[in-house]
């Protein structure tokens, strides 16, 4: 029952992550299609580029809060249903594995989204909320070198691709160097969040190729 349960939430997090919040609210604010506008894909940089700047800080915030927050009422309702501490139970040891599971079925639906043909956005704020969930600190440092790449040099996509890797390399970092900030983490954690990391940027490189960028 435990397994049946893990699986009908990946499949709730896909469904979830597939609800395009740039849709949504270009639709709501401009009465735009974001499908029909700049490069067509329903992501932040196309709308931040060719619709309006402030709308698309509103709609990458909107995502961070979307994968943060999602993965937090994850985890309350399933302390909720087992009072006893373990996600429906299953061991307590392979809780935060299970948390990166639901999460990474968040951002498949929001890269391939199956309600508009597969054609979501690159996904990288939306990876961002998700990592800080599980690493603060290693998000958070990304993200200002990320704004200062961007604001400072214009390098956007590199900024992109040191989003997806940089704060996997620094959690495992501060995992070994710094005994105060080290959790209990299941086996195999650091190699599945990688995992995590190389999916979003083979998501991205795909997108990538669509637009002839490379």
């Amino acid at each position: 029952m435990s397994y049946l349960i893990a699986f009908v939430i990946v499949i709730i997090a896909y469904l979830y992550g597939s609800f395009s919040t740039a849709r949504i609210v270009t639709k709501s604010v401009r009465s735009l299609n974001v499908y029909k506008v700049g490069s067509g894909f329903a992501d932040t940089e196309n709308i931040y580029a060719n619709i309006s700047k402030p709308l698309g800080v509103l709609v990458g915030a909107l995502d961070v809060a979307k994968a943060y927050v999602f993965l937090l009422i994850v985890e309350m309702v399933l302390r909720l249903i087992d009072r006893t501490g373990s996600f429906s139970g299953i061991s307590t040891l392979y809780q935060a594995n299970l948390m990166l599971l639901y999460g990474t079925g968040m951002l498949v639906g929001h890269c391939l989204p199956y309600s508009h043909h597969f054609r979501g956005g690159r996904g990288i704020f939306t990876y961002m909320g998700f990592l800080a969930y599980f690493a603060f600190y290693p998000m958070l440092i990304t993200a200002i070198i990320a704004w200062i790449l961007v604001a400072r040099f214009k390098q956007i996509r590199f900024a992109q691709y040191l989003v997806v890797i940089l704060p996997v390399v620094l959690f495992q970092v501060f995992y070994s160097v710094f005994p105060v900030l080290r959790k209990d983490l299941p086996p195999y954690f650091v190699p599945i969040m990688l995992g995590v990391a190389l999916l979003m940027g083979i998501l991205n490189i795909l997108v990538s190729k669509k637009l002839g960028e490379i």
